[in-house]
Order: structure tokens, then C-alpha cells, then sequence
């Protein structure tokens, strides 16, 4: 710690309070070798008076004549250029009897604001041998760590070569390290045409020890020994060592990530493609497939009512079974067109409760649950950003389903229930309020079904029973899919055959599409989300 009664620890500079205390004589110049501090062990080893505290002493008032010469003339000048100096002196105290050992010296250059501090350490014997055996250890620790890192990481000292090439860098540049030690790195790692501006940047955040790409990653065009290119992320951090800042690169290649992206990214736009046009193929489709099935629907009821008389009974059967096929056919049609039109046609996303929705639909479907001895049970359900009719349509076909799909030995029981996957305060650290999702159960006390089913069901037209069994046409759990996937969300199935089934829907808060870009306005807080 730095001493009150000095006016140095008032001083802005630190290392004065950092070497206070060190057992080794410590002695702090400027940069024109004029003395600013001395610990208190140097003040006892070389017997300086509490002169020095009023800035009146010079380095020849502690030091032989011949070793100030080799401050001034050797020491000092290889610290401000980066280097580290080192050399022996005998010193002489105040009553001018010579110490019986001489003591090593070690002289650097620190920067503090504004200022370039020189540095002289003395170390007796003893010392000297534990602190080289200290920074050999920490160098062979340094050493394992840059070569057991799975990424390229490179080191640039204050003249701008290359210090540091692990073998991360080895590997992925394509050059062995001897080559490249001693070398400027823009000439080296990056293509000719870009090597002039980043070795300016390079020399610029050596030259001022700080920049603002610093802790920061960013994507770069790097060049691997045979000339090829490849895209890389960098990271940059400044060090001191030795009183001289080093500058290192922290490198990941990043071609396989980018083409995986890239082929990715070709295969969603294949889909979207490929979705679309089954889209407009089935609204096209069932489109043209209303007409002739209004005149099949149109003659076959005109047959019926004008000319019943003529038919036979064998006639009669093959008339009821031409107009119930074509009931089964305006279904299938209409399931067809609603599914197409979910991606297409839906409204915009809005604050939808979804309890309000469940029972609006238990209250559309109440001569059904009267008919069947039905209870439906919902509980309290979350709000979140979605389409209201969409909303609708998927809870009628989930609690219709069930409804539906019920045991002849049994009231159907129907239980709505849902809640935000992680309690207010809960979420992950770094997550925002619209990152939260809700999760919705349907669960039925119903025929159920084989879990190796559970994916099956959600086809288009998929059937587990016959229509003679249960009606319908198959389209109601792929239309639910569907309005799942368009806000994000994810939808699965579990059933027991003669137990039951459940189904779970979880939902984001906040549809992906819906939510806010980087300097766009702003998301729900927690008090928008309604719990």
C-alpha cells in the first residue's frame, strides 16, 4: 500500500501503491530517468534520505556514476523500445560503505495514462532463482494452454511480428511454426489485397493499446498457405509483458459453419418453395373440384326428387350412396382449402386469451357435450400474441376430437389446461419476457391410441379407424399442425389405447416472426405477459 505522508500516493500512477510493499527494491523513473518513487525496501538498500520525497535527488545520489551511465545510456533506452534489460551493480549506501553482494537488476517500461514509467527491480540471489523458476512455470503453463486450444490463437508483439503461432494455427493455416514466428501477420494470414488494412489496424491498436474491435468478434477473409481463402471469425485482446503491449489473435474457421448455413438455407428455400406450391395446388384443386362436384350434387338431388318413382330399389341404394360420397368429397374439399388457407389467409397476430377462446368453443360445442353426456373442465390459460381465429379453429378440433373419439362405456371427460413454462423470474439468464413459451394440455378419458400412432395422425387425411367407426375426413389434427407451426410452436400426441390421449401444444408468447429486431421497438416486459 502506498504511504500517506508521501505526496507520490496522491499521485494518479499505481504501481507506486502495487510495489509499496514488495520485498525487493523498487525503484520508478519517467521517461527522462528522473526519479518518481521508491518502496521502502529500496529506501533501506540503497540508504536514500527523505530528500527523494521532495524530488531533489537524482539516480547519482543512489547509484555508482558508472551504474547510472548503464541506466541512461543502455538500461532505459531498451525498456522504451519494448525490451526488457538486465545487469548487476554493488551498491553503496548512505554512509558510503560498499554492500558485501551484488544484486541483479531488471529494468522495463510500464505505461500508465498517459505516461511511460521505467522500472528498476533489484533481486537478491535467492529471489532471482524463485522468480525465474516462477516465470518459467507460468510460460509452461502459458505454452500448454495455446497448444491444447482447439482454435488458432496468434501473438504480436509492439514491433507487429508474430511472437505466438500454436499449433491450432499450424493446422488450420497450413504454415509450420518456424516459418511464421518473426514475421508481420497481414503478410501472412490474409490475402495480399486486404493484408495493407489490417496491418495498418494492427499497428494502430499496438500503437495506442486499445481499439474498438477489442473483446469483440468479427468475420474476416484469411488466407491459408497454398493461397486459398477461407472465412474466419477473430477476436482481439491487448496484453502487457514486459512493459510492452501484445496484441493477440484468437482465430476460428468458421467454411464448414457457413456452407452448413448455406446448404441449410437452401434447403428451407426448397421447402418454402415446395410448400408453397403445394398450397396453391391444393387451392387450386379443390377450387376446380367444386364444380363438378355442384352438378354431381345438383343432379343426383334432382334425381331424387324428380324421378325416385322410376328407380328401383337397387337404384335407390346407388342414388344415396352417389350423394353421400359427395358430402364425404365437399369435406374433404373443405378440409383441403382450410389447410391451405392457414398459412396464407391468417389474420394478424394480436393479445389472445386463451381461456376465453377454450370456453368460447366449449360454449359453440354445447349440444354436442349435452348429446354425449360430456364434461369439459378449463382451467386458467395463458395470453399471448396469435392468430384469434386460428386460435379457435385449433381448440374446436382438439376438444372435438375428444369429444369424438370417446369410449361407449364412459362420459367423455375433457381437461383444458396450461401454463408459462417458466414461473415469472424463472427464465434463463439472458432471455427476454417474449422468448417465453406457454404450454397447453388437452387430455380426454377416450378410446386413445398406440404411441407409435402419435406421429401418424398429424398426416393429411390420416385415418386410425373407419368412417363407418367415427366420421370425419382426417384433416382435423393436420390443420392443427399447421396452425401450430405458423406461430412457432410444436404440437405432439400421447395415447393409451382405452385410457385416453393427450395433447400437448406449447406455444411462444411472442411468435419469432412477430418479434423485435435489433434497434426495432421494443418486446413485451414481464407485466405484459398475463399469467
Amino acid at each position: 500500500m502506498s504511504q500517506p505522508d508521501r505526496p507520490n500516493a496522491a499521485d494518479p500512477i499505481d504501481w507506486a501503491a502495487v510495489v509499496a510493499q514488495w520485498p525487493q527494491a523498487v525503484v520508478i523513473c519517467d521517461a527522462r530517468g528522473r526519479l518518481r518513487f521508491l518502496n521502502r525496501a529500496a529506501e533501506q538498500a540503497l540508504g536514500a534520505s527523505g530528500d527523494w520525497r521532495s524530488g531533489i535527488v537524482s539516480l547519482g545520489q543512489i547509484y555508482p556514476a558508472a551504474f547510472e551511465r548503464r541506466l541512461r545510456d543502455e538500461a532505459f533506452p531498451a525498456a522504451l523500445q519494448g525490451r526488457s534489460w538486465e545487469g548487476r551493480v554493488r551498491l553503496v549506501g548512505a554512509a558510503g560503505a560498499s554492500q558485501a553482494d551484488e544484486t541483479e537488476v531488471r529494468v522495463f517500461a510500464l505505461k500508465s495514462g498517459d505516461d511511460r514509467l521505467l522500472v528498476v527491480v533489484h533481486y537478491e540471489s535467492a529471489d532471482r532463482g524463485e522468480c525465474a523458476e516462477a516465470l518459467a512455470e507460468a510460460r509452461a503453463r502459458k505454452r500448454s494452454i495455446l497448444e491444447s486450444s482447439l482454435d488458432p490463437i496468434v501473438s504480436i508483439n509492439h514491433e507487429g511480428v508474430i511472437i505466438e503461432f500454436n499449433r491450432a494455427a499450424e493446422q488450420v493455416f497450413g504454415f509450420p511454426r518456424d516459418r511464421i514466428l518473426g514475421t508481420r501477420p497481414a503478410e501472412i494470414l490474409f490475402p495480399p489485397d486486404l493484408a495493407e488494412d489490417h496491418q495498418k489496424r494492427i499497428d494502430r491498436y499496438l500503437a495506442a493499446e486499445e481499439g474498438s474491435m477489442l473483446g469483440k468478434r468479427a468475420e474476416v477473409i484469411a488466407r491459408r498457405a497454398d493461397g486459398r481463402t477461407f472465412p474466419a471469425e477473430l477476436a482481439m485482446a491487448i496484453s502487457q509483458e514486459g512493459g510492452s503491449p501484445i496484441l493477440t489473435f484468437f482465430i476460428r474457421d468458421i467454411s464448414q459453419a457457413k456452407s452448413d448455413a448455406a446448404e441449410r438455407a437452401r434447403h428451407e428455400a426448397e421447402l418454402e418453395r415446395s410448400n408453397q406450391d403445394l398450397q396453391q395446388f391444393a387451392y387450386v384443386a379443390s377450387h376446380d373440384l367444386q364444380e363438378p362436384l355442384r352438378k354431381i350434387k345438383a343432379f343426383s338431388e334432382r334425381l331424387r326428387t324428380q324421378h325416385a318413382e322410376h328407380l328401383d330399389e337397387l337404384g335407390r341404394q346407388c342414388l344415396e350412396r352417389i350423394q353421400s360420397a359427395a358430402v364425404r368429397m365437399q369435406s374433404l374439399i373443405d378440409g383441403l382449402l382450410t389447410l391451405s388457407r392457414v398459412a396464407t389467409g391468417g389474420l394478424e397476430f394480436v393479445p389472445v386469451n386463451l381461456e376465453q377462446i377454450a370456453r368460447d368453443v366449449a360454449g359453440d360445442l354445447e349440444a354436442q357435450i349435452e348429446r354425449v353426456g360430456a364434461r369439459v373442465e378449463i382451467e386458467r390459460l395463458p395470453t399471448i400474441q396469435a392468430d384469434p381465429v386460428q386460435m379457435r379453429q385449433l381448440f374446436q378440433n382438439l376438444i372435438g376430437n375428444a369429444l369424438k373419439f370417446r369410449r361407449p362405456d364412459e362420459p367423455p371427460l375433457v381437461r383444458v389446461s396450461g401454463r408459462f413454462l417458466h414461473r415469472r423470474g424463472q427464465r434463463p439468464a439472458g432471455s427476454r419476457p417474449e422468448e417465453e413459451s406457454a404450454r397447453i394440455l388437452v387430455e380426454d378419458n377416450g378410446i386413445g391410441f398406440d404411441d407409435q400412432d402419435a406421429e401418424r395422425i398429424f398426416g393429411v387425411f390420416q385415418r386410425l379407424h373407419t368412417r363407418e367407426a367415427y366420421e370425419g375426413t382426417g384433416m382435423g389434427l393436420a390443420i392443427c399442425r399447421r396452425i401450430v407451426e405458423r406461430h412457432g410452436g410444436t404440437i405432439t400426441a400421447h395415447g393409451k389405447p382405452g385410457v385416453g390421449s393427450t395433447f400437448e401444444v406449447v406455444l411462444p408468447v411472442v411468435p419469432p416472426a412477430s418479434r423485435r429486431v435489433e434497434g426495432g421497438p421494443s418486446g413485451p416486459s414481464d407485466d405484459d405477459i398475463v399469467y
